[in-house]
């Protein structure tokens, strides 16, 4: 079910609380902190404008950003 989910909404990723450079990835079965800079080299500098911008971007339920997070 909360695998269901997520592939129909995606990579849910947000700023941690307090910080400016710390960002909540919420993959399926766990969330992890991440630097910015790792979410950039994961999913690009858009993804860090758009979270600048909103505080909240959607990555796309892709197979490659599942496989690059988990090595994080």
């Amino acid at each position: 079910m909360v695998a269901e989910r997520a592939q129909r909404l995606g990579i849910q990723c947000e700023w941690v609380p307090g910080t400016m450079d710390r960002v909540w990835v919420h993959l399926p079965n766990h969330d992890l902190e991440v630097s910015l800079e790792q979410l950039q080299r994961v999913a690009g500098v858009d993804a860090v404008w758009e979270l600048y911008l909103k505080g909240l971007v959607t990555l796309p339920s892709r197979p490659e950003f599942f496989e690059a997070f988990e090595k994080l």
